[in-house]
């Protein structure tokens, strides 16, 4: 029985966003990448941000955005309306309403309805969020601000800002946790919006607290990542060798029918070529996997014993292959933009950007520009769960023109390789071009 095909997003709809814009933003089925084009002020951003919120369950950003009603359409039909309940937000000792209403519908009749609220418990627990997240100081019975930032926090923020620096029983007594129907549907997307400040990640109050960098840049993040993903990567390959190995006497001695000699020589081609590749993807060391020899006519008892080591083998290095598709696309993409450096990838290290001179470039010293794109291409590439939802505003800020026109080609073949939905807003006649046919319109575009 063929799987079923993953719910995604085909619509959003907004009516009376700040109080005067409609827009209705189909996504595109085909192709996966849709582009908003608009003036200033028109809302490009504030309906990605919305639709982020969604997935996101940052009930916020609707308490705090004037609107009438959004409705998100899915593939399978189902519908989920949000609009503000226009009873007055009520904050009392223990609770805080978000004052909106959320309501599903299949087959055109409402099958659920809800309203997110959070509760911080009895007022004798009042204390145990800052046990948690000491970085922020309470200003009231139901406000914080953060040390660093100066920024103010209400119970709702924090658990959206913060929850996953919380215990999972304090943020489930804490969190306003979505309906069960609407929790299924939430649950197939993963959404991730992608803003200009991608660049700087704040660490961990654990950072701070020991006297550490209150910031550090993504990029040096990513190579730490790729590191981790190829460990892991090398780990399965391992244990499928492991696996192998340990039956391959029997299976020889069991062989059956062997391959012709020409197709034996072929697989081998085959297979120092794959090799090939994951040494120059950076993942296997060359020192340890030298090719064979080339054979000409081999006696029996060595064909069988070939014909299984290639059927080995080629298990073995498939473990291997997305990752070696991913990489060598990434190092092909981040190449074509930072001639003359050059970006190496590394096991050891993950990757690292060098000079044709031979001598590494720090990465926090690569351009603005440089440094977006090799962090927007890696997140792409190498951090997204199946099924997602990509929102990206403004992707050519840092940009010069050349890498602008090169964009949705690019994130074209980094879909079809990795398949997701992006969705973007755009100020660029560069970056859209001649693709046309991705594009909607918000307001009048000249």
């Amino acid at each position: 029985m063929a799987d079923a095909e993953p719910v995604r997003l085909s619509s959003f709809d907004i009516r009376g966003l700040f109080g005067e814009f409609n827009h209705s933003l189909p996504l595109s089925d085909k192709s996966r990448i849709t582009a908003l084009i608009g003036p200033n002020g028109i809302g490009k951003t504030a309906c990605l941000r919305l639709i982020n919120a969604l997935f996101r369950r940052q009930w916020s950003v609707f308490s705090t955005t004037a609107f009438e009603v959004i409705e998100y359409l899915f593939s399978d039909g189902t519908r989920v309306k949000i609009r503000h309940s226009g009873a007055e937000v009520v904050t009392d000792e223990v609770s805080i309403s978000t004052g909106i209403i959320i309501e599903t519908i299949r087959d055109g009749l409402i099958v659920d309805t809800w309203s997110p609220k959070f509760t911080e418990g009895s007022p004798s627990r009042m204390g145990r969020i800052e046990n948690y997240l000491p970085f922020l100081t309470r200003t009231g019975a139901r406000s914080w601000v953060h040390d660093m930032t100066r920024q103010i926090f209400n119970l709702q923020e924090v658990i959206e800002s913060f929850g996953d620096q919380l215990p999972e029983n304090i943020l489930t007594s804490l969190n306003a946790k979505p309906s069960e129907i609407l929790s299924s549907i939430l649950v197939q997307i993963d959404c991730h919006l992608i803003e200009t400040q991608r660049l700087l990640v704040f660490q961990t109050d654990e950072t701070r607290r020991y006297g550490g960098s209150t910031s550090t840049l993504a990029i040096s993040q990513k190579a730490q990542t790729l590191k981790s993903i190829i460990s892991r990567e090398l780990a399965m390959y391992a244990s499928t060798s492991q696996s192998l190995d340990r039956s391959f006497p029997k299976r020889v001695i069991q062989q059956g029918p062997m391959q012709p000699t020409e197709d034996l020589k072929s697989s081998l081609i085959e297979l120092d070529k794959l090799r090939s590749g994951l040494t120059e993807a950076g993942i296997l060391d060359p020192e340890t996997d030298d090719s064979l020899l080339p054979i000409e006519e081999p006696d029996p008892a060595i064909a069988a014993v070939l014909s299984v080591y290639v059927k080995d083998t080629r298990r073995k290095l498939n473990v291997l292959a997305i990752l070696r598709a991913r990489i060598l696309l990434f190092i092909e993409l981040i190449d074509s933009r930072f001639r003359p450096k050059a970006v190496v990838v590394d096991k050891n290290v993950g990757f690292s950007v060098r000079r044709e001179t031979n001598i590494d470039v720090p990465l926090e010293k690569l351009s603005s520009g440089e440094q977006h794109q090799l962090v927007l291409f890696f997140e792409l590439l190498f951090e997204l769960k199946s099924n997602s939802l990509i929102l990206i505003d403004e992707p050519e800020l840092s940009l010069h023109v050349a890498w602008q026109k090169q964009f949705i080609p690019d994130l074209q073949r980094i879909i079809d390789l990795n398949a997701f939905d992006v969705l973007l807003a755009t100020h660029s006649p560069q970056l859209i071009g001649k693709w046309e046919d991705l594009v909607v319109e918000l307001g009048d575009v000249d």
